[in-house]
């Protein structure tokens, strides 16, 4: 999939990072961020999912046929079982790791993760536990596929499903994606 901001394809680089992604159930916040993460191994980026839900390791599998070398999964959604894998990436600095369903962990999680530069946290701020602590990370981009009831944005009302805002230093706009040719 590209990725797509204000109708023309974007590929994202090192600036756009750490990246937070928030949506509620149904928004597709969720396809999108696997969908992201797929695009990045693509053009270049090693990468490292964690995602609570086996059908979002799944999709990231169909995604990245031909690049699986580049690409770590964690196939356990087990919070704890992430944290010890985490010690044994010799690269992870230099890994795109993608938090799914932020949602579904604790603040332990993040802080094992929220120093890194190449993260993408992903998921429902409302029903994060550790939101507040998540929203004083310093994000250079922020993707919002719904409005936040703990985080309030501007202009978030009727966005169609698969449909972001995206807010950041480089861009400001309308996100989404669209099947690679």
């Amino acid at each position: 999939m590209n990725i797509l901001i204000d109708n023309k394809k974007v590929n994202f680089t090192e600036s756009n990072f750490p990246i937070l992604i928030h949506g509620v159930e149904k928004s597709g916040a969720s396809f999108f961020s696997v969908c992201l993460l797929a695009n990045l191994l693509k053009n270049g980026f090693k990468t490292l999912l964690f995602s609570a839900y086996p059908m979002a390791k799944e999709e990231f599998r169909k995604q990245i046929i031909g690049y699986e070398n580049k690409a770590i999964i964690i196939n356990s959604g087990e919070e704890q079982v992430l944290i010890d894998s985490l010690r044994n990436v010799t690269d992870l600095n230099e890994r795109v790791v993608l938090i799914k369903n932020i949602d579904n962990y604790s603040l332990n999680l993040f802080n094992a993760v929220k120093d890194l530069k190449l993260v993408i946290f992903s998921g429902d701020l409302n029903k994060c536990e550790f939101a507040d602590d998540i929203m004083k990370r310093d994000f250079a981009t922020k993707i919002l596929f719904s409005q936040s009831e703990k985080h309030p944005q501007y202009d978030l009302a009727s966005l169609p499903k698969y449909h972001g805002r995206i807010i950041s230093s480089i861009y400001n706009g309308m996100i989404s994606l669209n099947s690679e040719r």
